[in-house]
């Protein structure tokens, strides 16, 4: 019996023995793997869809760059309800901040994230156009020349931030993580090399009506002429210094692109010529054309070029496409003046971002011709454009209160060191407060490039 049992034994031992590893490295087959996902430019376009994706990451396109790196700096100080809220960015405030912070590590993270789905798209779209005989052709080059510019804006990005960063110009395998740093100088070679090869594909602003929140060709002459002009800079300004080593005085450049922004046709400044614009600011008489390029209505205006796009879409925290920057910049109390006690009420916002001295004088005007510029009368005479970017006390804003129905309110600064707020983001009770479900839901856009920038560009160069 026991002769009997062992052939089958044995052969049971050669089958095992003879079979390959790949009887045992299975496909699944109950869920999509890259290789069957990737069946067609459809599929490969969600990609393209993700690497935007990106931008609309609160925690760095939104408030993140506004908030917490401007601190550092002396325009802003962090603000908040005491000078412990926010830890992290009260500590780049105060130039204490280390890798560990979220507000450090979290840019590193989600850019080369947003690098990441540039690539994918870009590894594969040579297959895909070849394979699928469905596929629009001028489309295809647009995305590429898209995702090329994403690339280019998340590198600018890091680079803005960390100085020389690795460059990123394919996947990245597990094995690669620890790839040192490309030198800055090699950084912006990369990104203008990728800039120049996209403007030539990418449609102008006036094409993708409506769909402007895809990349245009103003947007990449922009980019490209805001890298060399900062080159040119650091060039200029830091010779001998390791850190620029290579670096080039551009300016040629920078204004040749730049200039062909301005020439284009498809931009202006808004309220250039005196236009007022209806808004809730101002129902009876309007509102001149930098009030209202802030406001909601100013979304898209003729004078941006590159906007990332909101929307209040009542999904909350997890999923929202909203902006944080509504709730963080908005003045965090009010209080009513037939209350002799003045009690502070709360309006909804967190009062972050205070602007300081340093910015109040930057909008120092002597310009005798100009009249009625002042945001309180004891002021000095100011740049226009002031009271839209700054509230001091004596400001009001429109509350929807309790009691009194919604009016304007003085502002309390009871809370702000520096008596100070950012104005620019405010929004209406009707289009924010009253119907918002959660604080990170502010449907206003994100200006990233405007035209204004465009032409002081020029004037720099």
């Amino acid at each position: 019996m026991k002769k009997i049992y062992s052939i089958p034994v044995f052969l049971t031992m050669m089958f095992l023995v003879a079979c390959s590893e790949d009887f045992l490295d299975l496909k699944p087959i109950a869920m999509e793997t890259e290789e069957t996902f990737y069946k067609d430019f459809d599929a490969l376009d969600m990609t393209a869809t993700a690497a935007y994706g990106i931008l609309c990451t609160r925690d760095i396109f939104d408030y993140y760059i506004f908030m917490g790196y401007a601190s550092a700096a002396d325009d802003v100080e962090v603000g908040g309800e005491n000078t412990n809220d926010w830890p992290q960015f009260q500590a780049v405030d105060r130039l204490q901040h280390s890798p560990m912070l979220s507000t450090i590590f979290d840019s590193w993270g989600y850019c080369y994230k947003g690098i990441r789905m540039t690539n994918e798209f870009l590894s594969r779209v040579d297959k895909i156009r070849a394979t699928d005989k469905k596929v629009n052709q001028a489309l295809v080059d647009q995305r590429i020349a898209e995702m090329k510019f994403l690339r280019a804006f998340y590198h600018f990005y890091l680079a803005v931030v960390y100085g020389g960063v690795p460059i990123a110009d394919k996947i990245v395998d597990p094995s690669m993580f620890s790839t040192p740093r490309n030198s800055l100088k090699e950084v912006y070679d990369f990104m203008i090399k990728d800039l120049k090869e996209a403007i030539p594909y990418l449609k102008e602003k006036s094409q993708l009506a409506p769909n402007y929140g895809r990349v245009s060709k103003g947007a990449a002459r922009a980019l490209l002429a805001k890298i060399l002009l900062y080159e040119s800079s650091y060039a200029k300004n830091y010779p001998g210094d390791e850190r620029f080593a290579g670096m080039q005085e551009r300016w040629t450049e920078a204004l040749q692109y730049a200039e062909e922004v301005i020439n284009s046709g498809e931009y202006q400044l808004v309220g250039i010529n005196g236009e007022r614009f209806a808004s809730w600011r101002n129902p009876n008489g309007g509102v001149g054309g930098y009030r209202w390029i802030f406001t909601l209505d100013g979304d898209n205006s003729p004078e941006s070029i590159l906007e990332i796009q909101n929307v209040m879409d009542g999904k909350g925290w997890t999923y929202t496409r909203g902006s944080y920057i509504v709730t963080y910049f908005t003045v965090r109390y009010y209080y009513r003046p037939s209350d002799p006690t003045h009690s502070d009420r709360v309006v909804g916002g967190w009062s972050f971002n205070l602007p300081t001295s340093y910015m109040v004088n930057a909008f120092g005007n002597q310009d005798s011709r100009e009249t009625g510029l002042h945001s309180v009368p004891v002021d000095p005479k100011l740049d226009p454009r002031f009271a839209t970017s700054i509230g001091r006390p004596g400001d009001t804003i429109l509350v929807n209160d309790q009691t009194e129905g919604e009016k304007w309110f003085p502002m309390s600064f009871s809370n702000l060191p520096t008596q100070t707020i950012s104005r620019k983001y405010e929004c209406s009770p009707q289009e924010y407060w009253n119907g918002r479900t959660n604080d990170n839901e502010g449907p206003m856009n994100v200006r990233w490039i405007r035209y204004a920038d465009v032409v002081l560009m020029a004037a720099e160069a």
